[in-house]
């Protein structure tokens, strides 16, 4: 999950103001249907998120989540999933690596594979 700038396995076609900007392949169904497994989301590092954005999440123990952000209080964070077959997380601030605001969700035909 943390592949320094121009050294994952392509790049997606799409432009960014945010120059630490990065793609990410979903994988999973939390999301869904507002991100699907198999898409690709544009995780822009230097923009601030808001109650109700889409954010990349990653712990201390290496667990990375797409979340939809819903508080920050008492040292705690509640992060939800659009899937209601998934509850809501609650985590402490303690045990969080990085939140990432999501600047973009896209689809998996926007990915160009490295060549061979």
């Amino acid at each position: 999950m943390d592949y320094p700038a121009g050294h994952g396995d392509g790049y997606l076609n799409v432009n960014s103001d945010d120059k630490n900007a990065y793609g990410l392949r979903v994988v999973g169904s939390s999301m869904h249907p507002r991100i699907k497994d198999g898409e690709y989301v544009l995780i822009e590092p230097n923009h601030a998120y808001l109650n109700g954005d889409e954010v990349l999440v990653q712990t201390l123990d290496g667990q990375s989540m797409i979340k939809e952000f819903i508080y920050h209080r008492d040292g705690q964070y509640r992060f939800d999933s659009v899937n209601s077959g998934f509850p809501p997380l609650i985590i402490d601030q303690t045990k969080i690596s990085k939140i990432h605001y999501v600047a973009g969700i896209l689809k998996a035909s926007r990915h160009i594979p490295e060549p061979v």
